[in-house]
């Protein structure tokens, strides 16, 4: 399963788009192995501001540009189909057991 979940996170990692000034934040955009959750991380303790991009911070007056909500809104279809065949593999590998 967390291999299945990876896999969900890298659709929504491969669609996102973020603000591209020096390439650091995109770059550091991944996916986890969650046992039972896809997670999607952006940023490190070298790129501290990727939260501040996503969400925003309107007392610096930046505004929020959640690029990581809309990868995964545009890729709906796509992070589904890949659950569904997932599941089905999974539950298919238990059946022949």
């Amino acid at each position: 399963m967390p291999n299945l979940m990876h896999d969900i996170g890298m659709i929504a990692v491969n669609a996102a788009r973020p603000p591209v000034k020096t390439g650091r934040l995109e770059a550091s955009m991944r996916a986890g192995r969650g046992k039972t959750k896809a997670v999607v991380r952006a940023g490190r303790a070298k790129v501290p501001y990727a939260p501040m991009i996503h969400y925003g911070w309107p007392k610096r007056g930046i505004k929020a540009r959640p690029y990581l909500t809309e990868a995964i809104r545009a890729q709906e279809p796509a992070i589904i189909a890949r659950l569904e065949q997932g599941i089905h593999e999974i539950v298919e590998g238990h059946s022949q057991k």
